[in-house]
């Protein structure tokens, strides 16, 4: 495993770490004993950031990570800003109140049994991560120890490049953004806006398994992955098939892998994969090898988006 710094934290965080959402149903089917032979095989691995949120699993995510982690020195990042205390059921509505996000705060620690070390507003609204009040909040907890350090992690996915700039004036310490070869905007612009700036977190690097020899469009109901417009996986999946897949088969590495080393490629910090086996956490650890794409290639797959995915999806 590689590592690199997030931000100016000082944390050194592997260049993988692990998205933990798929503890509770919302990616993939696996079952609790699966999920913990995957935080199990991950620390073998050398990744030693793990990423969840409250949201997962109403609390389970970090219960069955505060479990796993005890003991073992790693970097927990969690997120606030669903209340998952009132009413039923999968959806939930966001509330940001300087109370509320404390409150949910110290019920995260409490679930994990141990401080956090970034704690990130889960998908906020603009005017949220210009509030001078949450951003006091957030640092109220630092101040008490409860947490090291405070980021954003910036959705749905339609005001990012806005939300993102907002967050590095604001003094959050981290975004966190999707950022993949089929959605490379506005995540370049954030990287080049925000290095040197923020710790900059990629997330789902692998764009729903289209970047995966598992694709499929079969969703089991409550997979977030179902919230993806459906005719834009079949054109993105016709892009792959044609464009990009003989790109890793000339390089000789899986597809998912090359999906990897093209996010590794830019000065970010850490990518966060989802896996649903310990097989596919193997397969994407060892494109973590610092042999990534060069300057040529990179600017060739961002020519394709440029090109043709943005105009064809």
């Amino acid at each position: 495993m590689r590592y690199r710094v997030l931000g100016g934290t000082g944390l050194r965080v592997s260049e993988i770490g692990l998205g933990a959402w798929f503890i509770g149903g919302m990616y993939g089917e696996v079952t609790i004993d699966e999920a913990k032979a995957i935080i199990r095989r991950a620390l073998d691995l050398g990744i030693n950031v793990f990423d969840t949120a409250d949201v997962y699993g109403n609390g389970l995510s970090e219960r069955i990570l505060g479990e796993e982690l005890m003991g073992y020195d790693a970097y927990v990042f969690t997120k606030v800003g669903y209340n998952i205390y009132e009413g039923k059921g999968s959806k939930h509505t966001q509330l940001f109140t300087p109370d509320y996000i404390r409150y949910a705060a110290l019920q995260s620690i409490r679930r994990l049994g141990r401080s956090v070390n970034l704690l990130q507003l889960h998908n906020p609204p603009l005017d949220v991560i210009r509030s001078s009040n949450i951003h006091e909040t957030l640092l109220e907890l630092v101040k008490e120890g409860y947490v090291e350090h405070i980021g954003v992690a910036l959705g749905p996915e339609v005001n990012v490049l806005n939300e993102g700039l907002a967050a590095i004036e604001s003094g959050y310490e981290s975004i966190m953004f999707v950022f993949n070869i089929l959605e490379q905007e506005p995540a370049r612009t954030l990287i080049r806006l925000g290095d040197g700036k923020v710790g900059l977190i990629t997330r789902v690097p692998h764009a729903s398994n289209l970047l995966t020899s598992s694709f499929t469009l079969n969703f089991k109901p409550g997979d977030h992955r179902n919230l993806r417009n459906r005719e834009w996986l079949i054109r993105a999946k016709a892009i792959v098939d044609y464009y990009v897949k003989p790109i890793s088969d000339q390089l000789g590495v899986k597809l998912s892998q090359l999906a990897l080393k093209y996010v590794l490629s830019y000065p970010v910090s850490t990518v966060m994969v989802t896996v649903t086996s310990v097989n596919e956490l193997e397969e994407y650890v060892e494109a973590v090898d610092g042999s990534y794409l060069n300057l040529s290639l990179v600017r060739q797959l961002e020519e394709l988006y440029d090109d043709v995915i943005v105009k064809v999806t």
